[in-house]
């Protein structure tokens, strides 16, 4: 997907911690209330925005959505997943462009049962330009259920397993 890319100020990007290598793929102003602090800019390695605070590289987004006006974001994090919202006065091509970034990560994405009316999504991913060596896997399980409990992470372990050996990955 082509982006209608327009320039970003380089101090922007240095105040961002954007990268010399990096390209820049879209961006929009978060809080309106303070939009030269709050520009959120996706890359061709990840999502930067607030100020520098935020640095998500691509393998760890799970999904983003667009409930206006915030962009809510699923992120793998060490305890599973967990959401972050952001608010964009003027998004621009972000949203798509963070839809496009998320979808190049994943190699293989499948959900599993892990008993009657619930599961989990196994999913793996790779960094931009990773190679198979690269990928890493995760499970996310439906809401409401507790990825702690040690019988829903033994089905969901095992599940992987068949999952990976089928694949060779």
């Amino acid at each position: 997907m082509r982006f209608k890319r327009s320039p970003i100020d380089e101090q922007v990007k240095a105040a961002l911690g954007i990268g010399p290598r990096e390209r820049v793929l879209a961006w929009g102003v978060g809080d309106a209330a303070q939009p030269e602090d709050s520009y959120v800019v996706a890359t061709d390695a990840g999502l930067y925005g607030q100020r520098g605070d935020l640095r998500i590289p691509w393998e760890r987004v799970i999904k983003g959505t667009w409930e206006q006006p915030d962009f809510v974001l699923t992120i793998e994090g060490p305890n599973g997943a967990q959401r972050t919202r952001i608010r964009l006065a003027e998004p621009r091509d972000l949203p798509a462009a963070v839809r496009d970034r998320v979808m190049d990560t994943v190699v293989a994405s499948e959900y599993v049962e892990l008993g009657e009316g619930y599961g989990a999504q196994l999913v793996a991913r790779r960094a931009p330009g990773g190679g198979v060596e690269d990928i890493s896997w995760s499970i996310v399980f439906d809401a409401g259920l507790d990825p702690a409990d040690p019988r829903l992470r033994q089905e969901a372990d095992r599940a992987l397993a068949d999952i990976r050996a089928s694949l060779g990955i």
